[in-house]
């Protein structure tokens, strides 16, 4: 039960008029792009090397959206990504590797993440470019595209189990202003991506020299 002694002590902080009679104004973030720089940080008695490398995205409201995220899953946004073929099952420095684009209010970000071996910390990193550059120089087939679409949709598919997920899809729309058919022009762009518009969006995004590149670990 409300008190008639708290009644009172809400009307005289929110009674009256109590606002500064500005109006608000919501900060206004500005992002750069990164320049490529290597951050390192020494960890003497470190087993391992973790590696961060990224840059500056796009977010759910660019029409960029959906294949950019076709194009990070063939790189490292599921099991059977390039980045985890080579770095961990083939040169085994690592027991996972990944990358993913995260879509905020103002902006998103591209990152690809590992834990690597220190003494292949440069070798890893090397090999990551690598992928990355095959991305820009060469056609993805017919046949890797279509098992990465499947799996995209099967995980969406299995992103609707629930009132939980139906939720935070939901969530996604409203905070983001999507539309309510946002996710029917999601799935048919990634049905519908070629490997020709896949290699035209790697080169417009993927310069590996301008990608923020950190390690935290020992020489």
């Amino acid at each position: 039960n409300v008190t008639a002694a708290t009644i009172s002590l809400l009307n005289d902080f929110f009674g009256n008029d109590w606002n500064t009679g500005k109006p608000f104004v919501e900060n206004a973030f500005e992002f750069h792009p990164g320049k490529g720089k290597e951050h390192y940080i020494e960890r003497p008695d470190a087993i391992q090397s973790a590696m961060r490398i990224g840059q500056l995205s796009v977010n759910r409201n660019h029409p960029d959206f959906p294949d950019l995220q076709v194009l990070n899953t063939i790189l490292g946004g599921y099991f059977g990504s390039r980045l985890m073929a080579n770095i961990r099952e083939d040169k085994g420095y690592t027991y996972s590797i990944g990358s993913a684009i995260i879509s905020l209010e103002n902006a998103g970000y591209f990152f690809i993440a590992s834990e690597v071996g220190t003494e292949v910390c440069n070798d890893a990193m090397n090999e990551i470019r690598k992928e990355v550059g095959k991305l820009k120089t060469e056609l993805i087939s017919d046949e890797e595209l279509s098992l990465v679409k499947n799996y995209i949709l099967g995980s969406m598919l299995g992103g609707l189990e629930n009132v939980f997920s139906h939720a935070d899809k939901f969530k996604n729309i409203y905070f983001f202003g999507l539309g309510y058919d946002y996710y029917e022009r999601y799935i048919n762009r990634v049905k519908h991506v070629t490997p020709a518009e896949l290699l035209k969006l790697a080169k417009k995004y993927f310069d590996f020299d301008r990608f923020e590149k950190i390690v935290v670990g020992k020489k």
